[in-house]
């Protein structure tokens, strides 16, 4: 099979840290924007003319509290977060918010009861993690189905009790997302949007609660990014640890103890790159175009079986098998011989991942595309 590299695989330019012959379809840490990749660079190697990067100064110091207020306001601008929506930056990643969302909200029920959809892997950790401070209450799950899709939900299937509706906005490990999220539901509405946090526009005035690990479209590993409306502040049970109380991370601007500065870093460069790419609903074009790409390719032939249902299928981690699985093995090595990396499903699951981030360019999955069809001819 001849070795197919990406139309950007060579670009150089000023600057240009070499070669690129290699494409990262991870799930996570993932790729970053190269713009962005190439910024950091720059930055931790000038030291910002005064002989210190942004990593090596106080987290109390003018020039990162200019960092860290600038990427709040550009969060804001970017998404439209509504004004009574607090963004606090939080350690941990997303699996900490598990257990920091019931200890900050399920105290506001009377009987602390939580609702859980359970639409995969992260979902079901998030429900055993609220079963510790309450009742977490499975309102609606896909797990007789494979995880193969988001399953209905409505107001009438949250207990009228429920301090809150948790859900897991994209699912990473089986591939399928929400398109449209519950309507009626009385509690507020929490969501882990680690896998596609800012990959589409997302209203945020219909939840209460969105939280998301860095490590997919956000910046390192590690940290996580949380908004939480005004009104839920204040509930934390009484055992909650100081640095998992919302209300502490709110009245000190996440300055309470000392942030990830560079995740925070990070992430306003990728902010001002998604700015400048047109903002999100330039970006969600783009990923919905990767996505069609791919989906395409595997459609195309019996050779592929994507393991979403149709209607369900994730834009951001495209799940999918070989209709002889014999070839699976043969299918990853040689796509990490091309320079294709990543692609392992998940252990739990087996099968391919492409996972399709913001950072992926399209010309990777173009080559991707590629690679698809010619293993498919050879080995088909």
């Amino acid at each position: 099979m001849e070795r197919r590299q990406g139309e950007g695989a060579r670009r150089g330019g000023p600057g240009a840290p070499g070669p690129r012959d290699t494409y990262n379809f991870s799930a996570g840490p993932a790729t970053l924007p190269r713009p962005v990749a190439l910024r950091v660079r720059e930055e931790l190697a000038a030291h910002a003319g005064d002989g210190a990067s942004i990593i090596e100064i106080s987290h109390k110091h003018p020039r990162f509290i200019g960092v860290l207020d600038t990427a709040v306001a550009l969060y804001r601008e970017v998404t439209g977060l509504p004004g009574d929506h607090h963004v606090l930056f939080v350690h941990g990643g997303a699996r900490m918010q598990c257990a920091a969302v019931p200890l900050n909200l399920i105290g506001r029920s009377p009987t602390r009861t939580a609702g859980y959809v359970v639409t995969g892997l992260f979902a079901q950790q998030a429900q055993r993690e609220g079963a510790r401070y309450g009742t977490a209450a499975i309102v609606a799950s896909s797990q007789d189905t494979g995880f193969d899709r988001i399953p209905e939900v409505g107001g009438r299937h949250c207990p009228p009790d429920a301090a809150f509706l948790h859900l897991t906005s994209n699912n990473t490990v089986y591939g399928t997302r929400w398109t449209d999220f519950p309507h009626d539901c009385p509690a507020p509405l929490v969501a882990d949007a680690t896998s596609d946090i800012l990959s589409r526009r997302l209203d945020h005035g219909r939840f209460g609660i969105v939280y998301a690990g860095f490590q997919k479209n956000l910046g390192p590993a590690g940290t996580a990014l949380v908004t939480v409306r005004d009104d839920l502040l204040g509930h934390a049970l009484p055992e909650t640890p100081r640095l998992l109380d919302y209300s502490v991370h709110a009245a000190s601007k996440s300055l309470d103890n000392t942030p990830n500065t560079f995740a925070v870093f990070v992430l306003l460069l990728t902010l001002e790159w998604i700015r400048d790419q047109g903002g999100l609903a330039a970006v969600e074009r783009t990923n919905l175009a990767k996505a069609r790409l791919l989906y395409g390719e595997l459609d195309r032939t019996a050779f592929y079986r994507p393991t979403a249902h149709p209607a369900h299928r994730s834009v951001t981690n495209i799940v999918f098998r070989l209709a002889d699985e014999s070839l699976t093995g043969e299918f990853l090595d040689r796509a990490r011989e091309e320079g294709f990396l990543g692609l392992a499903g998940h252990r739990l699951v087996g099968g391919v991942r492409a996972s399709v981030y913001n950072g992926m360019p399209e010309e990777g999955v173009r080559a991707l595309a590629g690679f698809l069809r010619e293993f498919a001819r050879v080995r088909g």
